[in-house]
């Protein structure tokens, strides 16, 4: 059942329609209990479901139900990958099969026509595990290739099998790599990557595609995002974008990699406040994007990045136009927080009620530091709007639900912020208060050496205005600088 509800959580729109098309295709009932199971799960109501499709206790039949669903939506998720990214390789393995049936039928001429064809397009895309299929076919019916040696054949063969074992050699690599950074989560990401590609004898220039490249980002960025620094790995970060910018050829193949190396990076550059290459990027990614199957998968990420680039460089107008008419989760909160930097509380707090499953949902699907940027927004809101009962069970709900989890997770300081907040609700008269005043410049500072999410940043300047009657937007961009 978890596998079910992890495996729906993570379609795209596009395919929760296209699994929809094929369970109605598929049913011979009327009943459809399994497009009822898949509604009830794709919207986050997952308690007795059993009781709610078959009218009781049925577990035995819910199991099955479950698996068959299951099933659906794998042969869905399969058949839009080979009809998409992997044509190419599906083609050289037809090509390569036709062959082989030519020789079995001793048409050798078209049989040799149809394995050149076959290597050829498995050599442009880097198919290693298909031309080594393609070398043994070779070698087995050597006698018929007349135009290559015996030894040349061993040769190619031989240097196939080079580059197939540095992608698997890769492959092992970037397995240890995230085990380690799973088992010590602070350790430097760029200094272990380093020592574990040096263990297995890895050269940058020579054995990265843009596959490792992107799979090597997103190990970089999620170190980073857990220690709040994205400054250290800026540098190993562009180094690795700039060898896929040598691969460039190779970018339509590698469609998929190549759009997340773009959005990788981009989010790295703003983390780190260079903007305007942020930007750059994103608008390259735009631009790839147009011509691809199921771009909405990358059109919401660019549109969030995008968004907070707009909110950092003073362009709060433009970020809320962008984010307006969404259904994302994502660019919903964010769109939120850019009601709150305008001082539309009403719209602000629309948004919040609109998010109608519990916390602990919005926890599995996202993340415990999602749910506590929406927890905060809707505190300020209540703070902002007056509504002193809401405001004072918010922090005890708060405090008492994360504040375990935070401690646990290095994020001390949010408990140390939400002190803030109560301290200057509780005694207003005290806001000119030295002390407080010292404390929040302490607290600031001590955040601010590490990158901060924008959002987090935002919440910061927020306390500060509050503190000290200044204007809240105008205090996040001058805290931003």
């Amino acid at each position: 059942m978890n596998n079910l509800i992890h495996l729906i959580n993570t379609l795209t729109a596009e395919e929760e329609k296209e699994v929809i098309k094929t369970i109605k295709r598929k049913n011979q009932r009327g009943d459809a209990k399994n497009l009822q199971l898949f509604d009830y799960i794709r919207k986050g109501n997952i308690k007795n479901l059993d009781r709610k499709i078959y009218g009781k206790p049925s577990k035995n039949s819910f199991y099955a139900l479950c698996n068959r669903l299951q099933e659906n939506i794998i042969e869905v998720v399969a058949s839009t990958s080979f009809s998409g990214e992997t044509s190419e390789e599906m083609e050289c393995l037809k090509l390569l099969l036709s062959c082989r049936i030519f020789f079995e039928k001793r048409l050798y001429k078209l049989a040799v026509k149809t394995l050149y064809r076959s290597e050829k397009q498995a050599k442009n895309f880097n198919l290693f595990s298909i031309l080594n299929e393609v070398y043994h076919t070779k070698i087995q019916y050597a006698q018929f290739f007349q135009t290559e040696t015996l030894q040349e054949i061993f040769d190619q063969a031989n240097s196939n099998l080079i580059a197939f074992q540095n992608e698997f050699q890769l492959n092992m690599a970037y397995a240890e790599i995230e085990k380690k950074l799973r088992d010590y989560p602070l350790q430097k990401s760029q200094k272990l990557i380093e020592q574990v590609l040096s263990k297995f004898s890895i050269h940058k220039e020579q054995s990265f595609t843009i596959k490792s490249i992107y799979q090597l980002l997103v190990i970089l960025s999620k170190s980073a995002k857990q220690q709040i620094d994205y400054y250290s790995i800026l540098d190993y970060a562009h180094q690795l974008y700039l060898i896929s910018q040598k691969q460039i050829h190779l970018k339509e193949k590698h469609k998929h990699y190549y759009l997340q190396v773009l959005s990788l990076m981009a989010n790295i550059f703003f983390r780190t406040q260079n903007f305007e290459k942020s930007l750059d990027l994103i608008k390259e990614s735009e631009n790839e994007i147009r011509n691809t199957k199921h771009n909405s998968f990358y059109i919401e990420d660019l549109l969030l990045l995008k968004s907070l680039n707009f909110l950092c460089t003073e362009k709060l107008d433009q970020a809320i136009v962008l984010l307006e008419n969404t259904s994302n989760n994502n660019l919903k909160l964010s769109l939120a927080a850019c009601h709150i930097f305008k001082k539309d509380y009403r719209n602000a707090q629309k948004l919040l009620l609109s998010f109608n499953h519990t916390d602990q949902w919005y926890e599995q699907k996202l993340d415990l530091i999602w749910v506590l940027k929406k927890n905060i927004i809707q505190l300020i809101v209540y703070i902002e709007m007056d509504n002193v009962d809401l405001v004072y069970a918010h922090f005890e709900s708060i405090k008492k639900r994360y504040r375990k989890k935070l401690e646990e997770n290095g994020e001390a300081r949010i408990i140390e912020f939400l002190n803030l907040v109560k301290t200057n609700y509780d005694y207003p008269e005290i806001s000119e208060n030295q002390k407080l005043n010292h404390q929040l410049s302490v607290f600031i500072s001590e955040n601010s050496n590490t990158q901060i999410d924008p959002l987090l940043l935002g919440f910061y300047a927020w306390i500060k205005a509050k503190i000290e009657h200044k204007n809240h937007y105008d205090e996040f961009i001058r805290l931003l600088k």
